[in-house]
């Protein structure tokens, strides 16, 4: 199997990828963090368990939407899973990208500017400097 074939069968709106996307955020989320914290000589067991808890956390709610949606005839199983998809995938998103920043990575700030908005609204701060 060679790259070409798998990039002109990615199908995201498909059932696996709901589920995919987020893990391979969740992954990326998890080594980012890893990398910072060793670039910072901060890496400490109790905060990578906590990391590996939340992940944990977002792995149990999209195998609970699995099981619930696709186990019933729920008319918008799709938007459903579609909905627990996104979420879980901006806020990865957003970690990664707070991440890729504090390694120095040099991203667009419109970029930047909208995941930190979309956090906000996220955790409910609509005030600016929270």
């Amino acid at each position: 199997m060679n790259a070409e074939y798998i990039v002109q069968n990615i199908d995201f709106a498909s059932r696996t990828w709901v589920f995919v996307f987020p893990l391979i955020l969740m992954v990326l989320d998890f080594a980012t963090g890893i990398l910072n914290a060793y670039k910072r000589n901060e890496i400490k067991s109790s905060k990578m368990r906590e990391g590996l808890i939340k992940k944990f956390g977002e792995l149990v709610i999209l195998i609970i939407g699995e099981l619930i949606v696709f186990g019933t005839n729920v008319p918008a199983k799709n938007e459903i899973m579609s909905f627990l998809s996104i979420y879980i995938s901006v806020m990865e998103l957003i970690s990664i990208t707070e991440n890729l920043v504090l390694l120095g990575v040099p991203l667009p700030a419109f970029i930047v500017k909208a995941l930190h908005v979309t956090a906000d609204a996220l955790d409910g701060n609509n005030e600016k400097g929270d």
